[in-house]
């Protein structure tokens, strides 16, 4: 009997044991699976190329791939110019760019025969007096030093990188909103170039972008349209080249990141230089960029439409207008379904996350907005604008602090009223019929999609 049982607890205990073992490596097993798939890191020696050639240091720093709004953008200008128009989405793959123009010193490493027409003891300026085609064969010469192959960047990638890539904090100059201190023009300049690397850098770490020289582009020029494909490179319309950037000859009005001019490739100014870039032939994260999204969505809630505006960010989302006191209702199934157009405001956390989940039941992509989403869109002017409620509307739009008001004072009456055998009738609130002391939020309630 003391056999069988000490036989009974040991098969017992080793079925326990496998049991165990089976269930702790499943969860390992399962668990790569279900692990967030993370970014591949770039090392460092990839994050600067730098290069020597005969005492010159030519150094081009990463910029990584990502989406912007290019052209005539809010924070950009409020003058009717009509060359960087319409502002349009761009995506771009990860690419290198100098972190400065080539300069003088450089140029002479490479193209000896044209040292006459430099200006004299001036190494770290700026070269000028250059051509479209010279700046080719300036980079024909390098490609043969280097076994790589170096190019002009192309003028998206040159606003990209200018406006600080995905670190952009949209300046209207490259580095900040005060010219003087990122770049050289009329206003400082004296009329004359200036050693490179001199002024403030932009987000990047790039130099100049907005002052000193011009800088020729890849592209031809072409008006700018709605729906350009990934990585653009204008090459078969005209003969005219881009150039962009500020110089030390142009005032500030006509110094902005956006501002766009264009001149045969044989011209040669005293203002235009260039900038190099580079694209690896072995990239390590050189991802397939993503086909361009619609710059608006719509989504039927209910059976009404809710306007969503793409947002360009690191992880690019969709952003929604202000919910209006008619689609509160409709969702909330609130009495009447009224057709008020007025914001809803006055909602508290717990409400707006109740709207929330009543949403994503007729649209499972909807979510409530983040803090951190709502100041994005609000930094690159994206937003929807807000609705006036004195614009083709007799009934004014309680405040704030009125709706918290008589929602306060309804909860407090209601208990006596009850008691008194009647019911107080609703506040006028556009928004809900009881007050909840919990914590508030006066801000417009929007939606997001995330991509």
């Amino acid at each position: 009997m003391r056999f069988f049982l000490l036989w009974h607890d040991n098969c017992y205990l080793e079925s326990v044991f496998k049991k165990s073992v089976l269930f702790i490596g499943l969860i390992l097993t399962a668990f790569p699976l279900s692990a967030k798939h993370k970014p591949p890191v770039i090392p460092d020696s990839l994050q600067v190329l730098s290069f020597e050639i005969d005492g010159a240091t030519l150094r081009l720093l990463r910029v990584e791939g990502g989406s912007f709004m290019m052209g005539a953008t809010v924070d950009q200008t409020d003058q009717d110019l009509y060359t960087d128009k319409p502002a349009h989405l761009v995506f771009l793959s990860p690419f290198y760019i100098a972190e400065t123009e080539v300069t003088n010193q450089l140029w002479q490493r490479l193209m000896p025969e044209r040292e006459s027409l430099l200006p004299k003891g001036y190494p770290t300026n700026p070269v000028s007096y250059v051509s479209w085609h010279d700046a080719q064969e300036f980079v024909h010469r390098l490609d043969s030093i280097t076994g790589l192959s170096f190019r002009l960047p192309t003028e998206a990638e040159w606003e990209f990188a200018a406006r600080g890539g995905i670190k952009s904090k949209h300046y209207r100059f490259a580095g900040g909103n005060e010219p003087d201190s990122v770049g050289w023009t009329n206003n400082c300049s004296g009329n004359w170039s200036h050693p490179v690397a001199r002024k403030k850098p932009n987000e990047l770490g790039l130099y100049d972008m907005t002052g000193n020289a011009s800088e020729w582009c890849e592209d031809n020029y072409a008006p700018y349209e709605i729906g350009t494909p990934p990585d653009p490179c204008v090459r078969d319309t005209g003969r005219y080249k881009i150039v962009r950037g500020g110089s030390y000859d142009e005032c500030i009005a006509n110094s902005h990141i956006s501002v766009r001019r264009w001149y045969l490739p044989e011209t040669s100014h005293g203002y235009i230089g260039f900038r190099l870039a580079l694209t690896l032939p072995n990239e390590p994260t050189m991802q397939t960029v993503k086909s361009e999204p619609d710059l608006t969505r719509k989504i039927r809630l209910h059976g009404r439409k809710l306007l969503f505006t793409y947002i360009p960010a690191e992880e690019p989302y969709y952003i929604s207008e202000e919910i209006s006191v008619s689609l509160w209702r409709k969702m909330m199934r609130k009495d009447p379904p009224d057709n008020f157009k007025q914001i809803a405001l006055g909602m508290t956390r717990t409400e707006r996350t109740l709207f929330a989940e009543y949403c994503s039941r007729d649209a499972k992509e909807v979510l409530l907005v983040a803090s951190a989403e709502h100041i994005v869109a609000a930094e690159q002017k994206h937003l929807i604008e807000p609705f006036n409620p004195e614009q083709n509307h007799k009934r004014r739009q309680p405040t704030v602090r009125q709706i918290q008001h008589r929602r306060k004072a309804a909860a407090k009456l209601s208990p006596w009223a009850e008691l008194a055998g009647f019911r107080l009738p609703q506040p006028d609130d556009p928004v809900l019929l009881q007050y909840k002391n919990d914590d508030g939020d006066s801000k417009p309630l929007r939606l997001v999609i995330k991509i």
